[in-house]
């Protein structure tokens, strides 16, 4: 099976250390880390880190985090290899879910500023959830989102996502959202995840 996703406008290739650089630039962005990372820099050690155990969860699970670049064939243009430009990151990560309920499956997903209001986070998402549950055969995905990015909120809904939890209260919340694989199964075509 192959992990390179492909959507209308976007390649999506999995993390690896060649990504290194760019997603230490990325995810250190105060505008990215703000939600992503409770605003927390996060150290070239840390990226590493975060890349090596995605390539394990590709290795044992089926997903991991995908590097996301515009198309050679979409209106942004640009080189579509992973040396590309980084429009951002989407993926998914074992999670534990809210209030010590289990571990989750659950999508995370960031862009560049410069990408933000054009709807590439929930087209990235979209084939990442077709993928995992098309592909994988993933039966739930979850989603938490600070409640004060309501950008976020927007894109799980979207997707199809329903609220499913509240979560502990802390400098922004969390709201818990969630995606049963029978419902997307039954709702929608898979197409942008086709290996």
């Amino acid at each position: 099976m192959s992990e390179v996703l492909r959507t209308v406008r976007l390649v999506l290739h999995p993390v690896s250390m060649r990504d290194h650089a760019a997603l230490l630039t990325h995810w250190t962005g105060p505008l990215v880390r703000r939600h992503l990372f409770d605003d927390r820099v996060v150290t070239p050690v840390q990226v590493s880190e975060i890349i090596e155990a995605s390539e394990r969860d590709f290795a044992t699970e089926g997903y991991g985090l995908w590097a996301l670049r515009p198309s050679p064939s979409s209106p942004s243009g640009g080189a579509a290899a992973p040396g590309g430009p980084l429009a951002g990151v989407a993926g998914l990560s074992h999670h534990e879910g809210p209030l010590g309920h289990g571990v989750d499956v659950e999508i995370l997903y960031s862009l560049e500023p410069a990408h933000w209001g054009r709807g590439l986070a929930a087209e990235a998402s979209r084939a990442v959830l077709d993928y995992a549950f098309g592909v994988v055969g993933v039966h739930r995905i979850t989603a938490e989102i600070d409640t004060a990015n309501p950008a976020s909120s927007q894109i799980a809904l979207q997707l199809g996502m329903r609220r499913w939890r509240d979560g502990p209260a802390g400098p922004d919340g969390a709201a818990y959202y969630a995606a049963e694989r029978s419902r997307w199964i039954g709702s929608r075509r898979i197409v942008d995840a086709v290996p």
